[in-house]
């Protein structure tokens, strides 16, 4: 007998050669009639008679039988002739599991400080401690875990059922700038996939997994988060590492969407396990996208057999296209799926079709999959800020009285969240004179002209602030909450008791939590008196 590892099976003219070749024939025979035997450089072809009522079961026999023996049998058809090829294994790697058992501490510990960063933005804290470690870890590393872990083992134990030898979960820790502390998991099947249901089960067990396990978790955070502490519009947030984990902003599938129906609309926050929930089903989605080496690609290939590579490559070009338009990350996403490889390959008994129950599995992972993806996952306010229609109602005063102006100014909030704004005014420029002869006054005549002016700013929903001098602000304390797209109403009226032609009047609106990338819209009045 040759020595078992990779490489070309033996010669037949060898005598070593020919003793290996009649065994394998003799172990064929024993499952199938081989009638012919064909020896090419790398396989042993033998032609057989197959019964399709048994074929599943008797392949997958002489699978287990020839894999100790370090070779692997391969279902083929070709030219209406059904043939077994027989191919030496590839020499199997050695099990480490001190290397899965450090990155599953990693992975606790990542996850455990991404969610003391998340539980200190939750409950409006400014520095973490060791209580916000141990919270943090409670309500969002470990329910992350859990639905990882979960996920995992399920294909673990689906493929060690089907007798296919599998490694244990290699967890992917993540540290900082990077906000959930994990790229997740994965098993490493260290043997083809006999047949198209084994391809089929393993690959849905996980998502399936997973998802059950989400669902829970996210329910009893969405229960949570609509009796989370209501923050203040002056809580800011911190930042680490450049991230306002305050001002993120999570992408709603239809099923998230469906979920949040279920609960008060007074939700402020997301708790730290409702975002574990988020994730799980998040993560589920992705790993069912029809593409490649992901589970939807072992799926979908069962489901569809070769033509699954028409969908993979329709997957990676949509990618691609949300990830320009929408969200980046989808572009390394596409690319990791193009090095991976974007066609999956066949199983070795890729004959045996799958029964129906299978096919509404599969539609089942088909409602799991568009349900739950998003197309931008994660995301921050831009800040942005509509300005309606700005006007100056003007008021000619009588000789000798003060001259004033009601200002009116509309204000949107087109943010999907609440935001706490500020109003600055500052006289900028001042005419006198009438309107055949005018002069702007410059320097110390403007100032002093600016500095007799008076502002009543108009709270919307009650309530007035007044000031003086040349410019008029809203302190932090007096800020004007607008609620997501909500439209405000701003009027403020402005006098000055000297005498003037024509005055120019500047404006602004500030976020009070400015976020990257918007927060201020600017205006000008110019008003004019006779």
């Amino acid at each position: 007998m040759a020595s078992r590892g990779a490489g070309p099976l033996p010669s037949s003219g060898a005598a070593t050669g020919s003793s290996e070749l009649d065994r394998l024939r003799t172990i064929v025979s024993a499952y199938f009639p081989v009638y012919e035997t064909r020896l090419g450089p790398q396989s042993v072809l033998l032609a057989v008679h197959t019964d399709p009522a048994t074929l599943e079961g008797k392949f997958d026999a002489l699978r287990r039988q020839l894999w100790p023996l370090q070779y692997v049998p391969l279902l083929r058809r070709q030219s209406g002739e059904e043939f077994i090829e027989v191919v030496r294994r590839p020499p199997a790697s050695k099990s480490r599991i001190w290397v899965n058992l450090i990155l599953l501490a990693a992975t606790i510990a990542s996850t455990a400080f991404a969610g003391a960063i998340i539980w200190v933005s939750y409950v409006g804290g400014t520095a973490l401690g060791w209580s916000d470690l141990a919270y943090g870890a409670l309500y969002f590393g470990l329910p992350v875990m859990l639905i990882l872990a979960c996920h995992e083992l399920a294909h673990y134990v689906v493929a060690r059922r089907h007798h296919v030898e599998a490694s244990l979960p290699y967890f992917l820790p993540v540290p900082p700038p990077f906000p959930f502390g994990t790229f997740g998991a994965f098993i490493s099947i260290r043997e083809p996939f006999p047949d198209k249901k084994t391809l089929f089960d393993v690959g849905a067990a996980g998502p399936l997994a997973g998802f059950v396990v989400s669902i829970p978790i996210a329910v009893a955070g969405l229960y949570l988060s609509g009796h989370s502490p209501v923050l203040p519009l002056t809580y800011c947030g911190p930042s680490y590492l450049g991230i306002s984990y305050a001002n993120l902003l999570i992408g709603e599938g239809a099923f998230w969407y469906v979920l949040t129906l279920f609960f008060p609309p007074s939700i402020v926050s997301l708790s730290p396990l409702a975002l574990a929930g988020w994730v799980g089903v998040l993560v589920t989605a992705i790993n069912l996208l029809p593409a490649g080496q992901l589970d939807g690609g072992h799926v979908f290939r069962a489901l569809l057999g070769d033509r699954s590579r028409y969908l993979s490559y329709a997957i990676v070009f949509l990618l691609l296209t949300i990830g320009l338009l929408f969200y980046y990350g989808w572009i390394l996403f596409a690319i990791l799926i193009l090095v991976l490889g974007a066609r999956h390959p066949p199983p070795l008994n890729d004959a045996s079709p799958l029964d129906v129950k299978r096919y509404v599995i599969g539609a089942c992972v088909a409602g799991i999959l568009f349900s739950g993806m998003v197309l931008t996952p994660l995301a921050t306010p831009p800040g942005d800020i509509g300005v309606g229609s700005a006007e100056s109602q003007l008021i000619t005063p009588p000789p000798g009285a003060a001259i004033a102006a009601n200002l009116t100014i509309v204000v949107q909030n087109q943010d999907p969240v609440a935001h706490g704004f500020l109003f600055s005014y500052s006289v900028t420029n001042v005419s006198v004179g009438n309107r055949s002869s005018s002069t702007f006054l410059t320097g110390a005549a403007l100032t002093s002209w600016a500095n007799n002016s008076s502002w009543v700013f108009y709270v919307p929903g009650g309530g007035t602030v007044t000031g003086t001098g040349a410019s008029f602000s809203l302190s932090s304390a007096n800020f004007v909450t607008l609620n997501a797209s909500q439209t405000a109403t701003i009027v403020l009226t402005f006098s000055n008791t000297g005498s003037a032609f024509e005055t120019e009047i500047a404006g602004s609106t500030d976020e009070l939590c400015a976020v990257s990338g918007g927060g201020t819209a600017s205006w000008t009045f110019t008003t004019a008196w006779s």
